[in-house]
This record gives structure tokens, sequence and C-alpha cells, in this order.
């Protein structure tokens, strides 16, 4: 298969890894671009170090392409750029054997997908499934929109963040990434599929920074047991003390809504590990000296591969954030509860 990917956990064989865009820098406040430009280059460097990390892992690797990053005008709105292809599990979402262009609630989004172009062309040659969802108008000239809430029901809203697969289970961010447009459209296109919907006032925003499935029976996640869906109620739980996230997210601010994500608040890093196997994962090298999640990992026999991503905070985003895996070693759709 040429995509191939059903859950969070199986052996990656196949990766998208993002990366910056310097011409964004050009759209920015001129006091800010000295700034940009060094946390870019920096970022660029380990991104790249990243990859040669995936690859020495015999992981196929791919990268965006450039693009004319220039003013988008539509019918509906206007805005100078494109934002930075940094984090492709927010605009595609993979189900199976397919990969959709997804909606995004970001307007500055709609076509950052062209930097991966070449790369959907390649999978729909070598027989994947290419999907898209209806390009949203985000006509808001008179709505008031306030994202920390629900996101308006104008057109199907839906970011690939906002979902956990888990095999035949399909887990729905609580509000914030999608709206009920955007659900209902994936449920029509996959109606095969269990669907849970979270609770808003738990699980608001990509469910990525709250929940994370390391194998069937073992979450990672800073939420206490009893918050958590009744179908982790039985599972084991890695815990992560969310206050050192909280304490570097929560000071940044926003220089570019087409560089950072904004949600500070709801973002808790440590949580946002990238599986490559039901045995190890990746994260970031803030988390190296963390004994009290380590010790976890070491008691569930897990490996853990640090990484440097130095500017993970300033961009709010991260290792499955900067990730979509395209193919894993799972045999076909699974149903976990048999």
């Amino acid at each position: 298969m040429t995509i191939n990917s059903f859950n969070t956990f199986d052996t990656v064989k196949e990766i998208m890894l993002g990366d910056v865009d310097h011409n964004v820098i050009d759209f920015c406040d001129a006091a800010q671009r000295p700034r940009l430009t060094h946390i870019f280059n920096k970022t660029k460097k380990e991104l790249n170090q990243i990859q040669k990390i995936l690859e020495s892992r015999d992981i196929k690797v791919h990268r965006p392409v450039s693009i004319n990053n220039t003013q988008v005008c539509t019918p509906y709105w206007d805005s100078m750029g494109t934002k930075i292809p940094l984090t492709p599990r927010d605009v595609f979402l993979v189900m199976g054997n397919d990969i959709i262009e997804s909606a995004s609630w970001q307007k500055e989004r709609t076509f950052e997908t062209y930097y991966w172009r070449d790369l959907l062309i390649e999978k729909l040659q070598g027989g994947a499934r290419w999907l898209n969802m209806p390009l949203p108008r985000h006509d808001y000239k008179n709505i008031e929109v306030d994202y920390d809430d629900i996101v308006v029901e104008q057109d199907p809203i839906l970011d690939g963040a906002a979902i956990l697969r888990y095999g035949k289970d399909i887990f729905v961010s609580g509000c914030g990434s999608h709206n009920e447009l955007g659900r209902q459209w994936l449920q029509a296109m996959y109606p095969d599929y269990r669907y849970h919907q979270l609770d808003k006032n738990v699980f608001s925003g990509h469910l990525d920074s709250h929940l994370s499935i390391l194998r069937p029976g073992l979450l990672l996640t800073y939420h206490s047991k009893e918050s958590l869906p009744e179908y982790f109620k039985n599972w084991d739980i890695i815990h992560v003390n969310p206050d050192h996230d909280k304490s570097l997210s929560l000071p940044q601010t926003l220089v570019d809504d087409k560089i950072q994500d904004d949600d500070f608040a709801n973002t808790v890093l440590a949580v946002n590990t990238l599986s490559l196997d039901p045995n190890t994962v990746m994260m970031y090298s803030h988390y190296e000296n963390n004994q009290y999640l380590l010790n976890q990992f070491n008691k569930h026999q897990i490996e853990v591969i640090f990484v440097d991503f130095t500017y993970s905070h300033f961009f709010n985003q991260g290792m499955t954030c900067l990730t979509n895996e395209l193919n894993r070693d799972t045999d076909g759709c699974i149903d976990y509860l048999g």
C-alpha cells in the first residue's frame, strides 16, 4: 500500500515531516524579522537532523517543496501569504489507505497543502485515494467568531489533529478545531467506523496534545484518569505533569498566525510525542531530565529517542504536529474491542 495508517503506534515505514518557509517572514512586522530569521534558520537545521534520525531507522521521509507564497485573495477574504508547512498533521488526515486534505478553521491554511502537492500526485499515481474536503468560504464579515468555544457552522471544518485514530474507533475533539458539519462530512465519507465525540469542556483543540495512544491499553496524557472517556477507564496511563509545558507556553505571544499555533493555553507538548513503534517514542530533548515521566516510560519498557527542537513552545508544536505517518505496519482496520 502506498498509504496505510490506521493508528498512532504501529511501526512507522513512511512519514511526512514539516519545514519552515522563510518567505513568510517578509509578511511579518519588520521589527520581528531578524528574530524570526534566526528562529527559522535554527529550526530548519533541527528539522533536517530529525529527518536523519528517522531515516537511520529505515523510515522514508517526505518534506514539503517551495511554493509561490504571495498574497491570497478569494471571493470572501484576502491574506498576505500562506501559513508555513511546519505541521502536516493539521492539514491532512490519513484514514487507512486514503489521504484527505482537511478544511482548516484558519483561512491562512486554505492553500497550505500546495506545499505537498507533488507528494499527493505521487501517492495518487501509486494507487492511493486522495480526497479533499469542501473548500471553506470563511465568510465571517457579519459573524462574531470565537474559536475558544465553537467553530462557525458555515461549511465543514476539520483539522486533521482534531481526530485520534485507533483502528475501528475514531475519537473527535470536543471543540475548537472542527465543527459539527466537519464531523458529519467525515462520518458520511467513512460510515464504517465508530465515532466518539469527546467532552468540549475537557478536550478542546487538537487531540494530539491531550491524548496519545502508545499501544493498545496504554495512554499518554496529562488528564486525570477520572476525566478520561469511559473507553480508556481500564487502560494503563503514563501521566504527564503539565506544569513545565504550561510555564513555557503561557508566556508566549503570537507574532504571526502564519507561523505559530495560538492555542498556548491548551497545549502540553510532552503529550505530543511521536510513536515510532509500540515500544519507541520520539520526543523533544526538553524532557530529557524529566525523571517523573522517564520512570513511567521505563516501567512500560518504552525507549525514548530525544531530538532537539529549540523553539517548540514558540511555535507551540509537538513532535506529532511536525509529522504525519503515511505508512505504518498495520494489517488493515483492526477492531481492538474484538
